[in-house]
């Protein structure tokens, strides 16, 4: 009889039996789940003595000296170390019984250090025992908590001071200033309410651990204590604390004392401080389990003790130790009663300790069973056969399994019967078994061993861990993934992603999609994943099928073979292989790369490919090999002629092979930081690979596509036409995403942002003050393109200097954005040859109305090379309306000048006539004087020539201009010509006429002294030479300027 989605199991019955982490199971649900445990005998003296070893005969060893055994049970967090202890709690309380034996469990769950004292004590007589328990509960009831933590970190203070300690004298000089200055750290009240008092502080779990309840499975792989992480740091306001609490804590701080030194400073008096909160000394405690031994002698009872976990005695530990493995006649005195203890201890916390007992007893039990003479001990069989217990007592009322062990054997307590197997009176049973398996009878739906084998695989990679098995795989499928049986959802992708992805190759997820619905094809995944040893597509018996609602494919089926496992197990299960069938398959199916082998580096990269797809962190060297043929493939796809772009300016520069970058992040599945390096996106366009988690498939193929096509150079391989399909497709769309990123790159966000209009602006200014002209729209855009590398501006002011440089400084880079932008190629040529001007149009026809750019540069990058617009702009901003105002100043102040020299509406020809009859006449007179007489007469000679007419229009038009527009164009077309002429003419003829006249007043004097004959007529000639030399320096007359 087949059946469609059943659940066979009961959900109170799972959390009562797979919940590992919360309190004690009671017995019935223990036993009814027990397995044999492994694990192998080692002696502690040799490291690399190891027997296997089973719990039967670990029970007869324990029991077999007279009076003392003393046994380590080590393992690893989670390996069944308190299992195996309470195991024995089960057998030994049956065969060793009051009143001659007393056995006593400390479980690992519940119990606090005062519970471990309580427990001890309990039914020992005595007044001495009566003052130990009375201490206690006057330590221990009066106190809550809250009170405990201060009276712990009271008791921490004195205990790492300086009082009471005789031998200061052998403390190092750290220690000393540890010793002096720590006690007022711990006891300053800003300090302690700030720190040491915080909420799940280090003193909070002190405390918790001596007094408090804990009600979950604590894995301790070392001795609970302090760490550097324990220590204050980043205190604020420490100015409201002690002055010497201030002074340690700057120096701790400062690492003037080393904080590791502190610390183990701390946990050294650790034991002490814990100990003084039960009101007890380390000595009392170590007397009290002495006297105990003592009192129980007397009565001739064998104390049996059993501890689940030796961390949950972290304070009083090493006093337990030493007291349990002293042998009854090792002390002097009364004697001591035999003694038998079994401790669970993880591996980490017992390297603590083992120094203490590796001498005093034989040999320990060690739980991390990797292999033993390179055997493993543990074996498939043995993992189905924990689950089956575990799946047969969900399948069980509670009520069943209490029923079971009330039918005991009176000497051993040990149950008559095996477990009730609830498959016995399943209807299903045998489709269920014929489908899913079974081990000793017991079904193992909804897995089968294969299931159990890789799913126990993915959450368990080191040691068998047997919790991790029952919680992670049991409990989770169970008690999570029931709705989704019930539901016809299961197995779902949910579930796939608990058990890190999926690790089947990449053709065949590919061949999924191709057969399958796209909710089926994810449950097929998952199911083939999980169910099979993924080979292969392929449907599983048709019982599985019909238990999931999950039509099979019609390709393939396996079909189960009952192979009998050993003889000593009694065991049968069931394990699958292919067999061809000869239904017709409802789709094509794309075959597996052909059994033609490929080079071991590249089968690599693809096997990591497939791993990757699943959620293993891809490679870097594979990473390193892809980015190139990836980028190249990308490339040679994009049309950048068609996206009017300039490839050069684009490859190798907005987009390159780093930019190509591979995740590790994929949802469900834990990576780390290091994994996600690849993730520190590179500046540019970043292809993140793949877009979203649902694309990881067809990323993967493709990826293994350019692989494969890069060795064979062709698509004629195995399956190439399928890989082509999908590269086609994949690689369109990695283009397509290239090319829509490009007008985001100017943005500082992730939007489109076109550059060209801003660039065009800044452009069209800077050719605007270089003088090009902008009448019409074939010059403006001519005029953005001319070089401005020769242009000069000296004579320009300061400011309209300071502005043009940095346009002309920035001009190559502004360039290179417009020119990406802007063309039209042809054969895919990587220069610029035509240019699309409808781009420029808007920009140039907006900015000539008044020379002010209006396009928003706010959201344009920062980063290079779009950082040049940003720049530029501002000193657009910034300098333009001051360099037109200070430009036109300057060209008006020289006006000014030579309206004041020469007159508003003066003569050319009449000023260099004058001029020239002024030298003639000094040098008849021979009062001739000029620096340079060249000089002067090409000056002259440069002002008769000069066409002065057009530069003094400029000037009356521009005297009350206000536009700043208006300003730009009429004072960029200035030539600086008429101004040197004007200039230069006017400093050659005031310092003739300026010298000249000095000479001829120099001369008259000379004459005057003199008295010569004929002075009255070289006087009157000189005078009048004088008089009209001062006449003409009255018309030109000033210092000329530029």
């Amino acid at each position: 009889m087949t059946f469609s989605k059943y659940v066979c199991w009961k959900t109170d019955m799972v959390r009562q039996v797979m919940d590992v982490e919360a309190t004690q199971p009671e017995d019935h649900i223990f036993l009814a789940t027990h397995h044999p445990t492994k694990m192998y005998r080692q002696n502690l003296t040799e490291a690399q003595s190891r027997i296997p070893y089973d719990g039967e005969r670990l029970l007869k060893d324990f029991l077999e000296t007279p009076d003392f055994a003393f046994v380590p049970i080590l393992g690893t967090s989670g390996t069944g170390k308190s299992h195996l202890i309470r195991w024995l709690y089960t057998r030994l309380k049956g065969i060793r019984k009051e009143p001659h034996y007393r056995v006593l469990l400390i479980p690992k769950v519940g119990t606090n250090l005062r519970d471990i004292l309580e427990r001890i004590l309990t039914g020992i007589e005595g007044s001495e025992f009566d003052e130990y328990r009375s201490r206690l509960r006057q330590a221990t009831n009066t106190l809550t908590e809250a009170e405990a933590r201060e009276q712990l970190l009271a008791n921490l203070a004195i205990s790492v001071g300086l009082s009471g300690k005789s031998n200061i004298s052998y403390l190092s000089e750290i220690e000393y200033e540890v010793a002096k200055g720590l006690p007022d750290l711990l006891r300053d009240p800003y300090f302690t309410e700030q720190f040491w008092l915080k909420p799940k502080g280090i003193i909070e779990r002190l405390v918790t651990h001596i007094l408090g309840t804990q009600n979950r499975v604590e894995d301790v792989e070392e001795r609970r204590g302090f760490s550097v992480e324990d220590l204050p740091t980043g205190i604020l306001n420490r100015e409201r604390a002690s002055e010497k609490a201030r002074d340690f804590y700057t120096h701790l701080d400062n690492d003037f004392i080393p904080k590791q030194e502190v610390v183990e400073w701390l946990n050294r008096h650790l034991d002490a401080a814990i100990a003084k909160v039960l009101n007890l000394g380390r000595e009392d405690l170590q007397r009290l389990m002495l006297d105990v031994r003592r009192a129980l002698a007397r009565q001739g009872v064998e104390l049996i003790l059993l501890i689940e976990d030796f961390a949950k005695l972290q304070g009083i530990d090493r006093e337990v130790l030493e007291a349990v493995l002293a042998r009854p006649q090792q002390i002097e005195g009364e004697p001591l009663c035999a003694m038998r203890t079994a401790l669970a201890c993880t591996t980490g916390y017992f390297q603590g300790l083992i120094d203490t007992v590796r001498t005093r007893t034989d040999f320990s039990v060690n739980l991390d069973i990797e292999t033993v003479d390179e055997q493993s001990l543990v074996t498939q069989t043995d993992v189905q056969q924990l689950a089956s217990r575990y799946l047969n007592a969900a399948r069980l009322s509670n009520e069943e399994i209490q029923a079971w062990l009330r039918d005991t054997d009176e000497e051993t307590g040990q149950p008559y019967h095996s477990v009730p197997n609830a498959c016995l009176d399943c209807d299903y049973r045998p489709a269920c078994h014929a489908g899913f398996g079974q081990i000793d009878g017991v079904g193992l739906y909804p897995f089968n061993a294969k299931a159990i084998e890789r799913m126990r695989a993915r959450v368990n990679t080191g040691v068998f861990n047997p919790r991790t098995l029952i919680k992670n795989v049991l409990r989770y499928i169970l008690e999570y993934h029931r709705s989704d049986l019930e539901e016809g959802r299961f197995p779902s992708p949910l579930l796939l992603a608990h058990f890190r992805g999926s690790p089947l190759s990449t053709i065949i997820t590919q061949n999924i999609k191709s057969t399958d619905t796209p909710d089926n094809a994810s449950r097929r995944e998952a199911l083939l994943n999980l169910w099979t040893d993924g080979s292969e597509l392929c449907d599983l018996p048709p019982e599985v099928h019909a238990a999931f609602d999950l039509r099979p494919l019609g390709i393939q089926v396996q079909k189960p073979v009952i192979t009998t496992t050993s003889t000593r197990a009694k065991t049968v299960t069931a394990t699958f292989v292919v067999t061809p069938t000869t239904v017709t398959p409802t789709t094509p199916v794309v075959e597996a790369i052909g059994t033609v082998s490929l080079p071991t580096k590249l089968a690599e990269q693809l096997q990591a490919l497939d791993e990757w797809r699943t959620g293993t962190p891809l490679p870097q060297l594979v990473a390193q090999a892809l980015r190139p043929l990836v980028f190249d493939a990308i490339n040679t796809r994009t049309d950048w002629a068609a996206a009017l772009l300039l490839r050069n300016q684009f490859v190798e520069k907005a987009f390159k092979s780093t930019n190509i970058v591979f995740r590790n992040d994929f949802k469900g599945r834990n990576a780390s930081s290091s994994d996600n390096a690849s993730l520190r996106l590179t500046k540019g366009i970043n292809l993140i690979l793949p877009a979203e988690d649902s694309d990881l498939g067809d990323t993967t193929f493709t990826l293994q596509a350019i692989l494969l096509y890069h060795h064979y150079k062709h698509w004629r391989f195995d399956n190439g036409a399928a890989y082509f399909r999908t590269y086609a497709r994949k690689l369109e769309e990695w283009s397509n995403f290239v090319l829509s990123e490009i007008p985001k790159i100017p943005a500082k966000s992730s939007t489109v942002l076109d550059p060209v209009p801003a660039v065009v602006e800044l452009l069209a200014i800077a050719s605007r003050m270089a003088g090009r002209s902008t009448e019409s729209l074939e010059k403006r855009i001519n005029a953005i393109f001319m070089d401005l590398e020769k242009v000069d501006v000296a004579h320009r002011a300061d400011s309209w200097q300071k502005l043009f440089n940095t346009l002309k400084k920035h001009q190559p880079k502004l360039r290179e954005i417009l020119d990406a932008r802007i063309p039209c190629t042809k054969g895919g040529s990587t220069r610029l040859q035509v240019i699309d001007t409808a781009q420029l149009l808007t920009p140039l026809n907006e900015i000539v109305k008044d020379w002010q750019p209006k396009v928003n540069v706010s959201e344009v990058s920062i980063n290079p090379p779009f950082d040049v617009i940003g720049e530029t702009r501002k000193a657009v901003d910034t300098l333009l309306d001051q360099a037109v105002r200070e430009e036109q100043e300057r060209q008006l102040a020289f006006y000014q000048q030579v309206v004041q020299e020469l007159g508003e509406d003066f003569s050319k020809q009449n000023i260099i006539s004058s001029l020239e009859q002024a030298v003639a006449q000094a040098k008849n007179a021979g009062v001739f004087r000029s620096p340079n007489s060249a000089s002067l007469e090409a000056a002259i000679n440069d002002f008769r020539g000069a066409q002065l007419n057009a530069y003094l229009k400029s000037m009356r038009d521009i005297q009350g201009e206000e536009d700043i527009g208006v300003l730009l164009s009429q004072l960029s077309t200035i030539s600086p010509k008429p101004v040197e002429i004007l200039s230069n003419f006017l400093k050659q003829a005031k310092e003739f006429l300026g010298r000249s006249l000095t000479a001829a007043t120099t001369e008259i004097e000379n004459l005057r002294a003199t008295g010569s004959s004929d002075l009255e007529s070289t006087y009157l000639a000189t005078e009048n030479s004088l008089q009209e030399l001062q006449n003409l320096a009255n018309e030109i007359k000033g210092e000329a300027q530029c």
